[in-house]
Formats: C-alpha cells, sequence, structure tokens
C-alpha cells in the first residue's frame, strides 16, 4: 500500500478495497465471504477498485524465515489459536460461520500448510485481466474445501483457466518469476508498516478494520468510508 499522501481522493460513492490476507488463512476466507455480503447491503455504490495484498502465513523464500516454522496445518492453526482454545473447536467453530457464508470447510482433507506464493502471483497476474476477485474465491474453496496443493503451479493454472484467465496470461503466470516481485515488495511494504496479522481490511484509504470481524461491523465500516461523517472517529 502507498504513503497516504500519494493517494488520490476516491470520488463519491465509490470505494477503494484494500485486503490483506492469505490462502491459507481461514478467517481472511471468511472475511472475503464477509465483505461480499456486506457489500450486497449498499445500492448505487461503485467498487472503483479491489487490491489483495499478501501477508503469507509460511514464508520459505524470506530472508531469515525461522526454520523451525510450524509446515502442518494443526500445529499451526493452535499456534494461532488464544490460549485454552482448542484445535477441534477452532474448527468446529470455524465449520459453523463457513456455512452461514456458503463456506464448507473440510479441514480433515488438509495435512500440510502451503507456501502460498505462486496463488498469490496469479492473483497479482489476474489482476490485468479484472479477475483476481473470482481467482481469490477459487483459490481458498479449492484449499478449504477441496483440500488440493494450492502451492503447485499446474493445479493453479486449472482453477485460473476456470475463472476466465486468458491462455497468453496463464503462459505467463508458469514464469516463477512472473508477479514474484510483486508479491515480495508488497508484503515488504505491509511489514514495514507494521501489519503482521491477518486479515486486514482498508476502505478508502482511511477506514482501517483489523483482524476477523463479522458482517455487521463490515457494514458500519463501509457506511463510515463512504460518508465519512456519519460514523464514530476514523483508525488510521
Amino acid at each position: 500500500m502507498s504513503e497516504p499522501r500519494n493517494w488520490p481522493v476516491v470520488p463519491a460513492g465509490s470505494l477503494d478495497i484494500d485486503l490483506v490476507g492469505d490462502f491459507s488463512c481461514p478467517w481472511s476466507f471468511l472475511g472475503t465471504r464477509r465483505l461480499a455480503r456486506a457489500l450486497e447491503h449498499l445500492h448505487g455504490v461503485t467498487v472503483r477498485e479491489l487490491r489483495w495484498h499478501p501477508l503469507r502465513l509460511l514464508r520459505p523464500d524470506a530472508p531469515g524465515a525461522p526454520v523451525s516454522a510450524p509446515t502442518g496445518w494443526r500445529e499451526h492453526l493452535a499456534l494461532r489459536l488464544p490460549k485454552g482454545v482448542s484445535v477441534e473447536l477452532a474448527e468446529s467453530s470455524l465449520a459453523e460461520a463457513g456455512e452461514s457464508l456458503g463456506i464448507h470447510f473440510d479441514f480433515a482433507r488438509l495435512d500440510r500448510l502451503p507456501d502460498t506464493t505462486a496463488a498469490h502471483r496469479l492473483v497479482k497476474l489476474a489482476a490485468e485481466e479484472g479477475l483476481h476477485g473470482p481467482v481469490l474465491d477459487a483459490i481458498f474453496r479449492a484449499y478449504f474445501e477441496q483440500g488440493r496443493d494450492i502451492g503447485d503451479v499446474d493445479v493453479l493454472a486449472e482453477l485460473g483457466a476456470g475463472c476466465g484467465l486468458s491462455e497468453a496470461l496463464l503462459a505467463k503466470f508458469r514464469d516463477p518469476q512472473a508477479g514474484y516481485a510483486e508479491v515480495v515488495e508488497d508484503e515488504r511494504r505491509l511489514l514495514l508498516l507494521g501489519v503482521n496479522s491477518i486479515p486486514n481490511l482498508l476502505l478508502n484509504r482511511q477506514v482501517f478494520v483489523p483482524g476477523p470481524v463479522d458482517e455487521q461491523i463490515y457494514v458500519k465500516a463501509l457506511d463510515h468510508a463512504l460518508f465519512p461523517g456519519s460514523g464514530p472517529e476514523t483508525k488510521h
């Protein structure tokens, strides 16, 4: 995300949306669906731009990345939970929350925590054809509902084709350097800004919604982004 002084004014009645998350984070998946539901409450509003920002939970290519970082799904989930909350309870709660949003979590299919670098590259490239929204959802569904290996380029290319990405763009995606610098630089800027958890949402570059929240919080945040004087004090 750019520095605020470089941001242009967002036209009235429109939204710029910045989402920060990872494809191995179930709360990021819930957040995208809750945001979509919240947007359904708005009428006459244009989503001018949707930007996806990666913050990978597993960064094997990051300088100084700990070699002991957990790569098993259940081990990883256990480390993200508050003290006293079991993996079983968390998975049950996530599954219940998902069903209300049309998400059918199948945690029994999950084994290893995937390297999501290629998935983020695909989304960066899909933005060139305006299809990053459908690609986002397809990748989340492939992992959390079907247990597919979203670190595999062939799997991702198949998902991209299913979302309508052109053969030329998919051929470009097969180059491991295509979009890679953008993913790493985007993530570096977030870390420098102190963003170290996901999911996060920024609306119209002024209303910040940290962490997993329910749909009504997103509705209120959207109202405040569109009508800055109508809600609580803006968070930066």
